[in-house]
C-alpha cells in the first residue's frame, strides 16, 4: 500500500469509519486482522471490495500455475 493511501485510511480507522462503504463501524463489528491498517473494515464485503485489484495480482500467480487464467 501506498504512503499516500495509507494516511486517509488510518484516519478513517481511527474514526471509526469503513472507507469502502462510509458506514461507521463498532468496534464489535470491525473484522479481526493481525494488521493493524485492515481493522478499519466492518466486514469482509467491503475489505474485499477495496483490495480487490491487490488481491487479484497476489492470486494471478497461483491460477496460472493451477491453468485457469484470472
Amino acid at each position: 500500500m501506498a504512503k499516500s493511501e495509507q494516511t486517509p485510511l488510518l484516519k478513517l480507522m481511527e474514526a471509526g469509519i469503513c472507507p469502502e462503504c462510509g458506514q461507521l463501524v463498532p468496534d464489535s463489528n470491525r473484522i479481526d486482522s493481525a494488521r493493524k491498517i485492515n481493522r478499519g473494515f466492518c466486514g469482509l464485503d467491503c475489505y474485499t471490495a477495496y483490495y480487490e485489484i491487490e488481491l487479484a495480482e497476489r492470486l494471478r500467480p497461483a491460477a496460472r500455475r493451477s491453468g485457469r487464467h484470472a
